[in-house]
């Protein structure tokens, strides 16, 4: 991938910008053709979901929504917020109710494939993955993600109706590993007696960020949440926070952490 760094104030917005220009310049595109090639393939059930669902979570200290709106044909996207902001309209190309895989394009020939699970009757988890190398040949083979997927941002639940919710780190306890000890809440994190105050937990992710009085930033990405004995978790600390939301889940180190209450 190719990476610009420009020197001045605003060098991590300008490093957002030309990584996501060059992301768009390098996706495939496509055409009538290729539709037409893959003809047989494509499923015609009914999605049977309509209006605007909505997820809120928090990022650089702002907060982010993401909005899904749900229509016969098509599913028009929309994100605001301070780190980025896009809409487009993803036109329908196939739905396979067996599998809740849907596949639609947008104005600019981009194939994306989403995956739905049905939680309750006012909340949808979404998997949604974009095509970028070769478009509606690599939507068609997509298999459906693990439920604890953290690549394309993993699964994110979706609401409805519009309310500021915002994603919730369940564990709680003493965690230890080795002379390391981690005290883990949603509001809050102690690692080895100093404390963070929360920012940001993605659920999609299992990333949570959080902020000490000295301006330190803690990160922590936890391979799985289920088990509350033991958690595999990655923790980095890091002095600036836009490089803290450039580091990545498959770029963790995970240790073992042993809760010391079970």
């Amino acid at each position: 991938m190719f990476v610009l760094f420009i020197k001045g104030k605003s060098d991590f917005w300008v490093y957002i910008t030309m990584v996501l220009v060059f992301q768009i310049s390098c996706t495939h595109r496509n055409t009538d053709d290729q539709t037409r090639k893959y003809a047989d393939l494509l499923v015609k059930d009914n999605l049977e979901l309509t209006g605007d669902y909505y997820w809120n979570f928090q990022l650089m200290g702002g907060t982010q929504r993401s909005k899904h709106s749900f229509y016969r044909d098509s599913i028009v996207y929309k994100m605001e917020g301070k780190v980025y902001s896009t809409d487009y309209t993803m036109q329908k190309l196939s739905y396979d109710i067996a599998s809740n895989k849907w596949i639609g394009q947008d104005e600019q020939g981009i194939v994306y494939v989403l995956f739905f699970k049905y939680v309750t009757d006012s909340t949808i988890s979404i998997y949604k993955h974009k095509c970028k190398t070769k478009g509606l040949e690599e939507a068609l083979s997509f298999k459906i993600p693990d439920a604890d997927a953290t690549t394309d941002h993993g699964w994110n639940t979706y609401m409805l109706a519009l309310e500021d919710e915002e994603d919730i780190l369940t564990i709680r306890g003493n965690f230890f590993s080795g002379n390391n000890s981690l005290a883990l809440s949603d509001r809050m994190v102690v690692y080895n007696g100093k404390t963070f105050e929360k920012l940001s937990y993605h659920l999609g992710e299992r990333r949570w960020v959080g902020k000490a009085n000295d301006n330190v930033y803690l990160q922590l990405f936890f391979s799985s949440i289920e088990k509350l004995d033991s958690l595999a978790i990655s923790v980095g600390i890091f002095a600036d926070l836009e490089k803290a939301y450039l580091f990545k889940y498959q770029d963790a180190k995970f240790k073992m952490f042993k809760n010391d209450g079970i």
